[in-house]
């Protein structure tokens, strides 16, 4: 069985046509959980609607007090997964039909060991609000390299998008007693665990049409041009609360795992993390030396000119 947890807030324009793409889905080894965070809409109102269409297979959990933020939103929901995968939902995009079997058949495949860490996570069309296809894959798009999934990578910029993921139980287990505000998000989190501890798989497919609309269009910006990239440079990279928050993340990530970090992962982090106490031309040197780089040159032009 696998449990799908889906946070939802304002969300009642698109909602219905993600429930029933989950519905439409060509397995049904799955179980939904919907928590809604206290929307003024009628977001809630059309989950409990679906749920007691379905109540086999949607269950909506009460929120008394709004968490405040999606990433909070989605690791309070972890607590109510049981099964042995765990895939996220955002509340206003289209499952393609095979997303559940597509991603469950590469988990089954790399699960050699139960015990093992993994993380699945595919490709996304980009849509618009119509679902008219803007680019047929978002990692081209965003000119992110799947590959790019070591440790020393992800430290500096997340290729996981939550919505595609799928999750064993081993690393859920890590990722319990998260504290929202010291990471930067839940999809950039399980990354981190993964690629230390165990392994991530990219599959070159698209099982989600990604919808761009007015309030995600920074999800989906080209940085493959120089226009795109310049805007994600001014808006993610020329800010040193931006750049301070990387680190902050690393270090709340070290505390947390140290005793189980293996001595190369440990000699690594300890290595960012010591790159924001060096003066300038250092730290041009040690994000070089040891690849802490983002994925394309011009967003890694830029991340080493404000380093």
């Amino acid at each position: 069985m696998i449990d799908i947890l889906l946070a939802t807030y304002n969300g009642e324009k698109y909602l219905k046509q993600q429930l029933d793409s989950i519905l439409a889905q060509n397995v049904d080894c799955w179980h939904l959980y919907i928590k809604d965070d206290c929307s003024s809409d009628s977001t809630l109102s059309i989950a409990k609607s679906y749920e007691s269409k379905y109540p086999d297979k949607i269950t909506v959990i009460n929120c008394d007090v709004a968490s405040g933020s999606a990433k909070a939103n989605f690791l309070s929901l972890l607590k109510y997964s049981s099964s042995r995968y765990i895939m996220f939902c955002d509340q206003d995009d289209v499952w393609l039909p095979d997303k559940i079997s597509t991603t469950l058949k590469a988990m089954q495949e790399n699960e050699s060991d139960s015990d093992l860490p993994i993380l699945i996570h595919t490709d996304l069309t980009v849509v618009d609000d119509r679902l008219n296809t803007l680019h047929s894959s978002f990692i081209k798009f965003q000119g992110l390299n799947s590959e790019a999934n070591t440790l020393n990578r992800l430290l500096v910029q997340n290729n996981v998008t939550g919505c595609t993921v799928m999750i064993n139980r081993t690393l859920l287990n890590f990722a319990a007693d998260i504290d929202p505000d010291k990471i930067l998000m839940h999809d950039w989190w399980f990354g981190l665990i993964a690629s230390a501890f165990g392994k991530i798989v990219f599959i070159d497919k698209p099982t989600i049409l990604y919808r761009q609309h007015s309030n995600n269009q920074l999800g989906a910006v080209n940085n493959r041009s120089i226009k795109g990239s310049l805007k994600i440079v001014l808006a993610r990279l020329n800010t040193k609360k931006r750049i301070s928050a990387t680190f902050s993340q690393a270090q709340y990530f070290f505390d947390k795992y140290v005793s189980l970090l293996n001595d190369s992962n440990q000699k690594l982090l300890k290595t960012f993390l010591v790159i924001q106490t060096k003066p300038k031309f250092k730290r041009f040197f040690y994000l070089l030396k040891h690849k802490f780089l983002k994925q394309n040159l011009l967003t890694a032009i830029g991340q080493l000119i404000f380093c």
